[in-house]
């Protein structure tokens, strides 16, 4: 904190599935500039790029980023980002041209990776705001406590004066173009009815840099968990033993027409602390016991894991696993006829978990791709419910991990822009 400056705590409860955030109203204006501080870098591998800063994203769809050791490439697949996400944003070999337009890779504050177009049509800068921001995530209308009625957009950014535990004071003035609000004022709205995010603007400026998502292979897996139990006390046999567990429990991808059994029983005292089955990868060994382990994928069942880790500095490793599950007719694999989405939180994290599936993204409004049968969105309004459904209805997933299964697993399948949704008249 800084001296001299009163400051007070808050909470914005989750309403509707929004996530709770806890953010800090600095009531008096800063009366020192802060010094300059160097950007970020963003780390790939044992490579650290120099970035553009941090910035704010703006509701607007991006392309997916795929990162391969120390080198990120984009991808052709598009996915929504909502307004409101801090993102440090790379710069220089991070970013490329496609058409007209300038991509550059960015980290959000969660660690999801993906590209944005630059040239502040992905993002805008923070300058001239100071304390937080607060940013509509979705549009929408509210009633003043004045009376008034304040309309918003996606994007809009206001600067949040003060709070009570009830209410967020906004300043209002002619910059926003609100009918009714002419000169400039504030105005309290309810804060249960906010689609507000706040920002914090010293965040902004930190030199904090962000861990990236990035793909977890198999063979990577595989090297945590040796260099995870090579320190306790297993003879050679009983390390390899582990090992071949391992092996063979890391499925990655299953076809429609293979049926696949893992079995384990081991004939010495070996236990294995998998930690919320196949999400926590590094698991401890402990011999303490005899273990066995028994798992069935049958035919008909084609299947495919994803499984990602975040290094955080400090923390240690995070670990994310989504499962695809598609299900077809019978065992000739002729047609899919539902898939299902799970993804899966570390389990040293909560070990948390939700997904979608065909019918209960048809129950939410959402589309359905025609081939495989994959839960699909086509605006920013499917976009939050996929969202909330994952973390406060059908799951508990952290809002990184949702994030992570919605933006990289689910099909953004928009035509008329994020603003637009389709006719779910039919499926997708």
């Amino acid at each position: 904190m800084i001296p001299g400056h009163e400051c007070r705590q808050m909470r914005q409860n989750r309403n509707s599935g929004i996530e709770m955030r806890l953010i800090y109203a600095c009531l008096t204006a800063l009366t020192l500039a802060a010094p300059a501080l160097a950007e970020p870098a963003i780390v790939l591998g044992d490579t650290a790029y120099d970035t553009y800063g941090k910035r704010v994203s703006v509701s607007s769809v991006v392309r997916l980023a795929t990162i391969t050791g120390d080198r990120a490439s984009m991808s052709a697949t598009r996915a929504y980002l909502p307004a409101g996400k801090i993102l440090l944003v790379g710069r220089g070999p991070l970013c490329r041209k496609q058409s007209l337009d300038l991509w550059c890779f960015a980290v959000t504050q969660d660690g999801l990776p993906v590209y944005v177009r630059a040239d502040s049509k992905g993002y805008f800068k923070a300058d001239g705001y100071d304390g937080f921001i607060a940013v509509a995530q979705r549009p929408g209308a509210v009633q003043t406590t004045d009376g008034r009625v304040l309309e918003y957009s996606s994007s809009e950014r206001y600067q949040l004066v003060d709070h009570s535990e009830d209410t967020v004071t906004l300043a209002v003035g002619p910059e926003n173009r609100k009918p009714g609000f002419d000169a400039a004022t504030t105005v309290e709205i309810p804060r249960e009815d906010s689609d507000f995010v706040f920002v914090d603007t010293d965040e902004l400026r930190s030199d904090t840099s962000y861990a990236p998502i990035r793909p977890l292979t198999r063979g990577d897996a595989l090297a945590r968990l040796g260099a995870d139990i090579i320190g306790l006390d297993l003879d050679a046999q009983s390390f390899r033993e582990a090992r071949d567990f391992f092996e063979r429990l890391l499925v990655e991808e299953k076809n429609c027409s293979d049926e696949i059994t893992l079995e384990q029983s081991a004939g010495i005292e070996l236990a294995a602390g998998v930690g919320g089955l196949l999400s926590a990868i590094d698991a401890k060994l402990q011999i303490t016991a005899t273990y066995a382990k028994s798992t069935s994928y049958p035919k008909g069942m084609q299947m495919r894991a994803l499984r990602y880790v975040q290094d955080l500095p400090g923390e240690g490793a995070r670990f994310f696993e989504i499962w695809e599950r598609l299900s077809h007719e019978d065992d000739s694999c002729k047609g899919v006829v539902s898939a299902r989405l799970t993804g899966a939180d570390d389990a040293e994290r909560g070990g948390e978990s939700g997904e979608i599936t065909t019918q209960s993204a048809r129950d939410m409004g959402l589309g359905v791709s025609e081939s495989r049968k994959f839960p699909s969105y086509s605006c920013d309004r499917e976009y939050f419910t996929a969202l909330d459904h994952l973390t406060s209805a059908d799951g508990r997933l952290s809002q990184a991990a949702a994030e992570l299964l919605v933006t990289y697993a689910m099909r953004y399948q928009g035509d008329g822009g994020i603003k637009s949704c389709r006719n779910r008249g039919a499926t997708g």
